[in-house]
């Protein structure tokens, strides 16, 4: 089966007046169509940028190198004007802050009738010039799929701005919003933060029931919320993937040190030490050289700090370390 998203190599480059910061170095990263691949790590280890890339919109920051293939077609060398057609469309965004992502002075069914706007003729709240007779079923299509039936709830729902809902409800209706343009590819940034956990659980039901109707990213620091929604999950350090494979084998079984770590970092059972997974902050500008963890690596042999460790095929795990690249271990 042919990927519907393959990053290859991906180079995103940012000039500051410190000097140039390598939030991706060479991301590989692919998705099959119907698909759910979750992506994780510590801030500033490049999730953020690479969904930005995603969408060309990684601004001020430069795709320097590598390719971005949506169903074989390279984005990267893609012209504003399509781009424009792309978002929404072919890749969707759910936004992190659902507190802030949605316009509060304007009702649920207003916005969600930008989306149809958008889809539609490009247009957008200015042009949507109210609803026409098939507004009504797509949104109860939408919201079915969701978990919601027509009916008073519903039209409940459609008629309140955004602050009289809660969290959890704010981020279902941005779900809909974005699949109410009918997207190939969902990403949802952080679809858990700032929720409680029964807001949490209204959040990943939500998203649990888009699973193989569409491909999705999932971008989170949550370990439950990956594991709940991914197949496959694809960890990230310094800039690129450094443990990519199925998800139950990463979180069970983390080969990388830093993966390690890190999931180790995330588990508060009573009585267990806090673990930090990096002693420091990895510098972006003055890189490292050799693997860009081997300064705070707990295992770091010589040759780490000299050359950057290939993918190595691990019994269905891809992992950048020189720890497998003699035995596989």
């Amino acid at each position: 089966m042919n990927p519907l998203l393959k990053v290859s190599d991906l180079h995103v480059y940012f000039d500051t007046p410190a000097g140039t910061v390598r939030a991706n170095n060479g991301v590989n990263l692919e998705v099959l169509p119907g698909e759910c691949v979750g992506i994780m790590g510590e801030s500033g280890c490049g999730k953020t940028v690479l969904f930005l890339s995603l969408l060309r919109l990684q601004q001020p920051g430069r795709i320097v190198g590598g390719s971005i293939l949506l169903d074989g077609r390279d984005i990267t060398v893609a012209r504003q004007p399509e781009m424009e057609r792309l978002r929404g469309r072919a890749i969707a965004l759910v936004p992190q802050n659902q507190a802030t992502a949605l316009n509060p002075a304007h009702t649920v069914r207003r916005q969600l009738a930008e989306a149809l706007a958008v889809r539609r003729a490009g247009g957008g709240l200015w042009q949507s010039g109210g609803h026409d007779y098939n507004d009504a079923e797509e949104f109860a299509r939408v919201f079915e799929g969701l978990g919601f039936e027509a009916g008073p709830v519903l039209e409940r729902l459609l008629k309140s701005y955004p602050h009289q809902l809660s969290g959890g409800m704010r981020q279902r209706v941005l779900i809909a919003m974005a699949l109410l343009m009918k997207p190939r590819l969902l990403i949802a940034d952080e679809p858990t933060t700032a929720l409680d956990r029964a807001v949490k659980s209204q959040a990943l039901d939500a998203l649990q029931r888009l699973k193989g109707t569409l491909s999705m990213l999932v971008v989170s620091h949550d370990v439950e919320a990956v594991a709940t929604l991914c197949d496959r999950v694809a960890v990230m350090y310094g800039g690129r993937v450094i443990e990519s494979g199925g998800c139950a084998e990463v979180l069970s079984r983390p080969r990388h040190p830093y993966s390690r770590l890190l999931l180790a970092a995330q588990d508060r059972t009573r009585g267990r030490p806090l673990v930090s997974a990096a002693a420091e902050t990895l510098d972006l500008v003055n890189f490292p050289t050799g693997c860009p963890f081997h300064p705070a690596c707990p295992d770091a042999m010589s040759v780490c700090s000299v050359t950057a460790p290939p993918d190595y095929a691990i019994a269905g795990v891809t992992v950048a370390c020189h720890l497998y690249g003699r035995d596989g271990a």
